[in-house]
């Protein structure tokens, strides 16, 4: 039996009404001061000094949303694009399936949290 909480203790942001155009085009957001609005990329490996704790990650994924509010869609392709290696493949897996936000937020925190 694991010791990891079963629950993401990160708050799942609040999105932008969809059809709502975000401030710039995403395209645009990539190259501009507001992609750097979210973490560091998060690849699971408690070895890669760059990533983020899961916890850290999905603050900072909260924080920059709270900054930029975008559109859900536009933020899932966001936190796709923040992570990289098998979380990468993870969430563009679950985003395919239409799982929420709060389910990958949590499902992530299953798999990489630390916290007992």
């Amino acid at each position: 039996m694991s010791n990891r909480k079963s629950r993401c203790p990160v708050m799942v942001p609040n999105f932008a009404p969809a059809g709502q155009k975000p401030p710039t085009d995403l395209q645009e957001v990539y190259k501009s001061d507001l992609y750097d609005a979210f973490p560091e990329a998060f690849s699971g490996d408690r070895e890669d000094q760059r990533s983020p704790s899961i916890c850290k990650f999905l603050e900072g994924m909260y924080h920059g949303q709270k900054v930029c509010n975008l559109t859900e869609d536009d933020f899932k392709e966001i936190l796709l694009n923040k992570c990289t290696g098998v979380p990468h493949r993870l969430v563009k897996d679950w985003i395919n399936m239409k799982i929420s936000v709060g389910e990958i937020y949590n499902r992530l925190y299953k798999l990489y949290g630390t916290e007992p």
